[in-house]
């Protein structure tokens, strides 16, 4: 039997429990569980074993960050090795078959969903471009008392020139007063 292995170690145990809280929160509501950005499936893990009557969409290219730089550290460590595969590995060692991988652009699949989302995790590309897209894409699929959130909210952080105010940014304009944050895990209850 394989052993669930991440390299990288992106995600903190602190930051994985208040992912599980905020899934815990959305077990009695019916609606659609989805993942943007899975890499290894840490995250993916813990959502599926939180909510394991719910199949999770899990959403990734799995060729890393390019639109925030192609020389991004994630687009470098994907030509070196598959990550899917570890991903794929990880889920079949890490879960009980609840997971359904996505692999295509997370955009092209925001533009072709249509069914209502009672749990969405964003943590793709942390550039606002990116991540607004995705909240305008997707906040008229969720449902209401669904749970939509995300990572990365204080490293990438409005100061970021890099990423035209991130994360922060696109959070911030898109659900004004609507969401909360706990270090780098940012959320809002529709």
């Amino acid at each position: 039997m394989k052993e669930v292995l991440f390299t990288e170690g992106m995600t903190t145990e602190k930051q994985l429990n208040v992912l599980e809280n905020a899934c815990r929160d959305v077990r009695h509501i019916k609606g659609e569980v989805i993942e943007i950005g899975c890499w290894e499936g840490k995250s993916t893990i813990r959502i599926a074993n939180t909510l394991p009557t719910d199949k999770v969409l899990a959403v990734d290219t799995w060729k890393g960050n390019f639109n925030e730089d192609p020389n991004h550290e994630t687009v470098v460590i994907a030509k070196k090795r598959d990550v899917y595969s570890r991903f794929r590995e990880n889920i079949q060692a890490g879960t009980k078959g609840n997971v359904i991988p996505i692999r295509m652009d997370c955009h092209d699949f925001e533009n072709m969903w249509f069914g209502d989302i009672k749990f969405l995790h964003i943590d793709a590309c942390h550039d606002y471009k990116s991540v607004i897209t995705t909240i305008r894409n997707l906040l008229p699929h969720m449902i209401k008392g669904g749970i939509m959130c995300g990572d990365d909210f204080l490293s990438a952080h409005m100061g970021r020139d890099d990423l035209d105010g991130g994360v922060e940014r696109a959070v911030r304009e898109s659900l004004p007063g609507m969401f909360a944050w706990e270090g780098n895990f940012w959320i809002t209850r529709i």
